[in-house]
């Protein structure tokens, strides 16, 4: 493990290096991508079923985020470093997981409710990020640096990025009904606040959505809604997690 963890890290690093060909970078990426597909498989699965703590949540929400910026090749730095930095701590974590880890039994509906989570997840994640991203070039015009990014590229980084926030969010909404479909007594299980901060994170992607599509929101007000989704996600299902395991 220690060998594919080492392997990964340094074509991470290598994806987050500037090159000047672009194609050494993608490609880097993609071989650190798939030797972290088998430390996920190594780390997250036994025959007991899926061992979901901290650190094995954010390597798997890593890894699928990956996985989005390689599909949309997403080039900017904003992203794939502090991605890269949440791969690199989940591999430091891996090595101080105790030895028992509380599991989920495998059944297809929990595969399936596990599997749209971390997706939405990692999706709105990269949103974040690139909304992130795009706020630093939005300052950049502002300030009239014109060695920045032109007004078109912005433009069109924003419409990227909405399509990013409509594809997280109607998956989530998938997740959300496979939990309350299949997920009996979601309070019995410390489940609830993980389900109203979802619900919060839902309903503010859906506004930002709905004003998007209805009002033309774009700009700084489109990036701050996607901030505050996304921290509203991340301390519904995180946030639960470090309580829990970590400090009770």
């Amino acid at each position: 493990m220690l060998g594919l963890i080492l392997i990964s890290a340094l074509f991470y690093i290598l994806w987050t290096t500037p090159f000047k060909k672009a194609a050494i970078s993608h490609y880097s990426g993609i071989v650190a991508w798939v030797f972290h597909a088998v430390i996920c498989y190594n780390s997250l699965f036994d025959e007991n079923g899926w061992m979901l703590n901290i650190s094995n949540s954010i390597l798997l929400v890593s890894w699928l985020a990956v996985l989005v910026v390689l599909f949309f090749k997403l080039k900017s730095q904003w992203i794939k470093i502090p991605i890269t930095f949440f791969v690199l701590s989940s591999f430091l974590l891996i090595k101080n997981q105790q030895a028992t880890q509380p599991h989920k039994e495998f059944s297809w509906q929990l595969d399936l409710h596990i599997s749209l989570s971390m997706l939405a997840y990692a999706i709105l994640v990269v949103a974040t990020l690139f909304a992130i991203s795009l706020w630093v070039h939005i300052k950049k015009i502002k300030n009239s640096q014109f060695d920045g990014p032109n007004i078109m590229s912005v433009m069109d980084e924003e419409k990227k990025l909405f399509q990013l926030i409509i594809l997280g969010w109607l998956i989530l909404t998938t997740s959300l009904l496979s939990g309350v479909i299949f997920i009996d007594d979601f309070m019995a299980q410390h489940l609830g606040h993980k389900v109203v901060f979802s619900l919060l994170a839902w309903l503010t992607f859906g506004l930002l959505i709905l004003g998007r599509l209805s009002k033309g929101w774009r700009g700084e007000k489109l990036i701050i809604l996607t901030i505050i989704g996304m921290f509203s996600l991340a301390t519904g299902y995180l946030g639960s997690k470090i309580v829990m395991e970590w400090i009770l």
